[in-house]
């Protein structure tokens, strides 16, 4: 048999292959980069497995790759490229509850959101949560955390999500009390940088019995007892609790701040 040492060429690898690739990339690629490479290319990028995860954080990026580019305008295009079948969507900090509205009302798969807004909830909220049925997880502001949202989570019952990232100031006993009652059945919960009260974790192990993952790192991150690690150590397979330094409080403060920096 005689083998051949001819590479293959990237334009020749298979549409399959393509996608499993191109899924991977960030959407300012799949935009102003694969397409532009070759006509198999740009079909690849076109097929909506490639959109099941649109990943718009890093807006700053975005709008730097994509200059003439508008927040809903490119939402949009995001949504009509995934088919109604994306799955996960993590929004820039300036996006609200409509425009959370306008992607569960397309897209009823969708079991993941990052929507990183400190606005109090309303109704709008409300609806866009009631609509994603398949909702597994997501990634809110503090504010959210309110007797009308709490109530709506309740409702879901074994639909309610297992995965919940706060972006909170602090967290206190009722409030994680409340956490407890709506999302008894929660598995991972993230707490960054956030003024977490003792209390309100000895809550969460005691409560939470189908916990797996607790993170409260960071640097609001308090100091958690021997006998409290011990027992996250037995319930939970992953507990981050250290606190980080801020260096920004470091460099503003006098006097031996050098010395840190220098050993």
């Amino acid at each position: 048999m005689v083998q051949s040492n001819r590479r293959v060429r990237w334009e020749e690898l298979g549409g399959d292959l393509l996608v499993s690739i191109f899924e991977r990339l960030p959407v300012q690629d799949l935009i102003a980069g694969v397409p532009f490479c070759c006509a198999t290319w740009r079909a690849a990028a076109a097929d909506p497995a490639c959109w099941r995860r649109l990943d718009l954080r890093r807006w700053d990026d975005i709008s730097r790759r994509l200059p003439a580019a508008k927040f809903r305008r490119l939402l949009h295009f995001c949504v009509l490229r995934s088919g109604g079948a994306a799955e996960a969507i993590l929004f820039p900090s300036f996006a609200g509850e409509l425009d959370l509205l306008y992607v569960a009302e397309r897209c009823p798969r969708l079991s993941y959101f990052s929507l990183r807004t400190d606005d109090d909830p309303t109704e709008n909220l409300l609806h866009a949560v009631s609509k994603l049925k398949n909702l597994r997880g997501m990634a809110i502001g503090g504010a959210a955390i309110c007797d009308p949202f709490l109530a709506a989570l309740r409702r879901r019952a074994a639909a309610a999500p297992t995965e919940l990232r706060l972006f909170a100031d602090k967290m206190n006993e009722r409030t994680a009390a409340a956490i407890c009652d709506a999302l008894p059945r929660l598995q991972s919960l993230t707490l960054r940088d956030c003024h977490v009260s003792l209390a309100a974790v000895i809550l969460f192990l005691d409560r939470l019995e189908r916990l797996d993952r607790l993170d409260i790192s960071g640097f609001g991150a308090p100091k958690i007892p021997a006998h409290v690690r011990e027992k996250a150590a037995r319930r939970l397979s992953y507990f981050a609790w250290e606190p980080r330094v801020d260096l920004a409080q470091l460099y503003r403060c006098s006097g031996a701040c050098g010395d840190i920096f220098r050993r």
